[in-house]
Parts: structure tokens; C-alpha cells; sequence
């Protein structure tokens, strides 16, 4: 196989590289494994310090999906809700300036990604929630979000119809 001409059609990278059986793999989505370690390539591995902040960002993504839990809760006592919607936005806020720095130092993919490349947890599936800050510039949660089944529609007499005369509007009669 020959290495793709185009950029990636999910993040437009053009950082291509050949796996074992060929075919190619985008180098940003799909970052080349370390054979020699099984880890993530060189230019993918990051200082202890960003490893540790990473770790902080997501303690942080869980302390506030959990929060957000117990605000739900409390939703009757109008005071209390909005005393605890308050610090939630503040440490909300504060979450995203620590995204940010970790974003400068360097990290720029999904938090919750293995030393393989593959993503371990879902954006869209803590809790029904999701992430609250990423530093990937890759839009995971958007290819999540359209890969969802959209929903179960009861096609009409009129839908039926419809769909028929489009089939031999485009040439396709025979059905």
C-alpha cells in the first residue's frame, strides 16, 4: 500500500506511519506503539511531572462529575443549589486552567488513553455525563456523539411514498 496523500479525515494530521501488516495509521489518532518497550513512541512519552498533572486532571474530571451528582439533589432548596453551583463553577474554572497548563507542557491527546493508543474510557460515557475539560485536539467526543444511534422514527404512509419517489427520482425504479 501506498502512504496517504491526504490528511486524516478525523483530526488532519498527514503524520502517517506503515503498521506490520501495511496498511497505514495516522500518526495523532493512532499514535505508533514502541515495540521495543510496548509503550507509546518517543515523541509521544512526557516528563513525570506532566504524567502527575494529567493524573490531577482527572481526579478533577471525576470530583466534579460526582459533584454534579449531588447538586442534582439538592435541586428543591433554590439557597443550597445555588451556594453549590457556585463552588462548582469555581472549581470548574480552576480545573480548566490546570487543562490548560497541561495542554502548554505538552499534552495534547485524551486523558484516558493506554500505553497501546487505545481510548479506555468513553467521553461521552461517565456516568452519562462526560469529560468537563480535555486537552486532546482531536475531537473525540464528537466522533462518540455521531456515532450514537439516532432515534427510532415511525415511518408513515406519507414517508413511505416520499422515499419511493425519490428512489426513481435518482434512477433506482426498481424497486
Amino acid at each position: 500500500m501506498t502512504k496517504p496523500t491526504k490528511p486524516c479525515g478525523a483530526c488532519g494530521s498527514s503524520d502517517w506511519w506503515q503498521r506490520p501488516d501495511g496498511g497505514w495509521r495516522c500518526g495523532r489518532c493512532h499514535p505508533k506503539p514502541n515495540s521495543e518497550e510496548g509503550g507509546l513512541a518517543p515523541e509521544k512519552a512526557h516528563s513525570l511531572e506532566v504524567l502527575t498533572l494529567r493524573g490531577r486532571v482527572i481526579l478533577g474530571n471525576k470530583k466534579l462529575n460526582d459533584a454534579w451528582e449531588q447538586i442534582k439533589g439538592i435541586a428543591d432548596d433554590k439557597e443550597q443549589w445555588a451556594a453549590a453551583m457556585d463552588r462548582w463553577r469555581q472549581a470548574s474554572e480552576k480545573l480548566s486552567l490546570l487543562c490548560s497548563e497541561l495542554k502548554a507542557r505538552g499534552y495534547e491527546d485524551c486523558l484516558y488513553r493506554d500505553d497501546q493508543g487505545r481510548k479506555t474510557v468513553s467521553c461521552l460515557g461517565q456516568g452519562g455525563i462526560g469529560c468537563r475539560v480535555c486537552p486532546s485536539k482531536i475531537p473525540y467526543w464528537e466522533q462518540e456523539l455521531m456515532a450514537l444511534p439516532g432515534p427510532r422514527v415511525k415511518q408513515t404512509e406519507h414517508g413511505v411514498e416520499q422515499a419511493k419517489f425519490l428512489k426513481k427520482l435518482g434512477g433506482r425504479a426498481a424497486d
